[in-house]
């Protein structure tokens, strides 16, 4: 092959990767970190796992990759009727845009969310600039869910505290406590503080989480899970009489 057709080759390549591989019509984009992810097979692959007709009013998980990395919950929490709905990289804005799939068709009695560092990773400014960002789309997210959703109840995780992203612990404290304060106006939400799981007087517990610092291990699902989820749902269940939760 001739240098100039190999050079056009290569051009034509990188412009269909800059251009998110548009001509496969898919949403595919680049994730934090540089991690390339085809979102809508991943939404795919989950709508078709539970089919919205068949699983409706049950307990959902909805956020990033802590929860789609945890492939043994419903085994782990076999006791509830649950929903693994987590997908690789998500942010805020792509829980919004794929909420009318993996979300309102569901009617979920309970939703827990898991949103953490991916939402702020490219913001630029200063830290305050970075939160005021963060918590404003929040707000606005959270109101159109419970516009959407208006008798579910929402569990909204702290963000964990991650060796592998340390730079961004006192960022994901500072969001952390807004989101608190945010839980604590409004009587669907409920703020389930889990920082103190991976990290305690200035040591991280690198043990619960898998080689990147950033992603649980199972024995790290399992203590976020005896120690703050299933209290919470518990909770809800006898607070609200969810008992269909339960499973038996």
């Amino acid at each position: 092959m001739k240098k100039g057709t190999i050079l056009a080759a290569c051009a034509g390549a990188a412009a269909l990767s800059l251009a998110g591989l548009a001509i496969t019509g898919r949403k595919i984009g680049w994730g934090p970190f540089g991690h390339l992810y085809d979102w809508d097979r991943e939404v795919d692959a989950i709508a078709k796992k539970y089919p919205a007709d068949q699983r409706q009013h049950e307990v959902l998980f909805y956020g990033a990759s802590n929860f789609r990395l945890w492939t043994e919950m419903e085994e782990d929490l076999s006791g509830y009727k649950v929903q693994n709905h987590g997908f690789g990289g998500s942010t805020d804005k792509l829980l919004v845009r794929y909420a009318p799939v993996l979300l309102y068709p569901y009617a979920p009695d309970v939703v827990f969310f898991q949103t953490g560092s991916n939402d702020y990773l490219s913001l630029q400014g200063t830290d305050e600039d970075k939160v005021s960002g963060c918590m404003a789309y929040k707000r606005q997210m959270f109101e159109t869910f419970h516009e959407k959703l208006p008798e579910a109840k929402f569990v909204v995780m702290s963000g964990l505290l991650l060796p592998g992203r340390a730079q961004y612990a006192g960022l994901t404290q500072k969001i952390n406590r807004e989101l608190a304060a945010l839980c604590a106006e409004r009587d669907y939400m409920s703020f389930l503080d889990a920082t103190c799981l991976t990290y305690d007087v200035g040591s991280y517990h690198t043990v619960l989480f898998q080689e990147d610092g950033i992603h649980l291990n199972h024995e790290g699902q399992l203590l976020w899970m005896d120690d703050f989820i299933q209290p919470e749902l518990e909770r809800l269940i006898d607070a609200y009489g969810l008992y269909h939760l339960r499973k038996g």
